[in-house]
């Protein structure tokens, strides 16, 4: 063979190397890395099904995501049910963990879809902060966006997730079959999801569950909580856990963001909203990229739009009248908007409700945070150790039970009773209306069947303190409530 037949052979042979290689990388771009924009129609879609970026760190596939309750119905019976009443498993699916899912949508509300090399599930701020109601136990449930999400079983969502992921059926060859069955794959995507997703994502769950592992040691966090600052703080952080207990409703966001300069959280522990924000995109896998600051603002602008409904149901005028006078005598410095202790922390010793939550989070461990932020390039995102229970602008207050920062205390007339009246055990994530005390129905049979058993008994759920008002006449009392129903 001549010198140059042997070079054209050599040359062909690169070129056919080199054509390897640049469809290999092609394949690995469109398969890994090439993003595709999502557009909403407007804000508020943007809101509830918009990514916040955290897809490279915690995004599911979404067919592998969405194929789990069907291979795992015995798992979403064992996790979602976990607590509650014998007919909560019913709905089915991930609507069994009590996440918003409105009619014809993709996802529940609060859960986004980003295509990076293929669709990535991630959850963003609405997961948490919109709040389910019925008027009636037969009633197509209402979604209040910026509400507390008290129906939401995240602890169980978790639960169910790792439990699937430790599981011998999270294998390709039991997953993929129903893969094809739902989804529609091209030649890549076989062997994409086969030896890469499927193997990838238990291997992901697998680590969340180690660094999650402590919230098995205390007390469950029931729906509509999470153990908010110990999260970020041996999560993020990695601060060796302790035996705090920092289980906190979900707040709402409605007139947060007309507040800015005084205390936000339930301890305090920020004080602009621009750094719950940024921490709270941290906290759900999101790193300081190139958009990460504009779509921090973009929520923080977002969130100054937010106000709840009007309580649906007719309201006394007249007893309402009087408990306006009431509420400015009683409760006004604390709780109105412009009160004078609005948006400051009361201590402790003053308010005598539950002490645990502040003593998750320590100027120690906000230190920590602190130089994780700045260490990530993150700015305006400083926090503060907790400083006591935060009074908050009474907005939407209807919708915002159970009621304390534990939800401890399941609606308003309960509240505004001597500790010692108040339920010990009641039943948390049933979403009719209590018409009767404000709040959400909490006993009785359907109750019972549908809810989270919440004991007072167990440790960070004491349901005492804040007795303000709780010396009133039954009339005034009754009075008040009127009153409250129109904030």
């Amino acid at each position: 063979m001549s010198q140059r037949i042997r070079f054209a052979f050599k040359m062909a042979a690169v070129a056919a190397l080199l054509g390897l290689v640049t469809a290999g990388g092609i394949v690995v771009w469109l398969k890994f890395f090439k993003t595709e924009a999502r557009s909403f129609d407007n804000d508020l879609e943007r809101f509830k099904y918009g990514s916040l970026g955290g897809e490279a760190i915690v995004g599911i596939p979404y067919p592998l995501f969405m194929i789990l309750p069907r291979v795992f119905p015995d798992l979403v019976e064992k996790y979602a049910a976990a607590g509650f009443g014998p007919e909560k498993f019913g709905h089915g699916g991930y609507e069994a963990f009590g996440l918003a899912w409105e009619e014809g949508k993709q996802l529940p509300i609060g859960l986004s879809i980003k295509h990076v090399g293929y669709d990535r599930v991630t959850v963003n701020c609405a997961v948490c902060h919109t709040a389910s109601y019925r008027t009636k136990p037969d009633a197509v449930p209402c979604f209040a966006v910026g509400g507390p999400g008290h129906t939401v079983n995240m602890q169980g969502l978790l639960r169910f997730l790792f439990a699937a992921a430790n599981d011998d059926r999270f294998t390709a060859l039991r997953l993929m079959p129903e893969l094809a069955l739902q989804f529609k794959f091209d030649w890549a995507d076989w062997p994409l999801y086969a030896f890469v997703l499927i193997p990838g994502t238990r291997a992901a769950l697998h680590l969340a569950e180690r660094q999650l592992q402590w919230m098995d040691q205390k007390t469950a966090w029931a729906p509509g909580r999470d153990d908010a600052f110990n999260l970020p703080k041996f999560v993020l952080t990695q601060s060796p856990w302790d035996d705090s207990i920092g289980n906190t409703d979900f707040p709402a966001l409605w007139g947060v963001a007309d507040h800015d300069g005084r205390l936000f959280h339930a301890g305090g522990e920020a004080k602009t909203v621009y750094a719950i924000v940024a921490t709270s995109a941290l906290g759900v896998g999101s790193l300081p990229d190139a958009g990460f600051e504009e779509r921090n603002r973009w929520l923080e602008n977002f969130i100054r739009t937010l106000a709840p409904p009007k309580y649906p149901a007719t309201i006394d005028e007249a007893a309402a009248a009087h408990g306006k006078e009431l509420f400015t005598a009683h409760c006004a410095s604390c709780h109105a908007e412009d009160g004078a202790r609005t948006g400051t922390a009361v201590p402790i010793d003053e308010i005598q409700t539950d002490p645990e939550r502040l003593r998750t989070w320590t100027q120690r461990d906000a230190d920590r945070m602190n130089r994780l932020t700045r260490t990530l390039g993150m700015r305006g995102a400083e926090l503060q150790g907790a400083q006591g229970y935060v009074a908050k602008p009474l907005i939407g207050v209807w919708l915002l039970g159970p009621y304390l920062h534990n939800g401890s205390v399941p609606t308003l007339s309960d509240l505004l009773s001597p500790p010692e009246r108040r339920p010990p055990v009641f039943y948390r994530g049933y979403d009719v209306i209590d018409f009767d005390k404000v709040g959400f129905v909490s006993t009785g049979p359907k109750a019972i069947a549908k809810g989270f058993e919440f004991r007072t008994s167990d440790r960070g759920n004491g349901n005492g303190g804040h007795l303000y008002g709780t010396d009133l006449s039954d009339t005034d009392k009754r009075a008040l409530i009127e009153y409250l129903k129109t904030l």
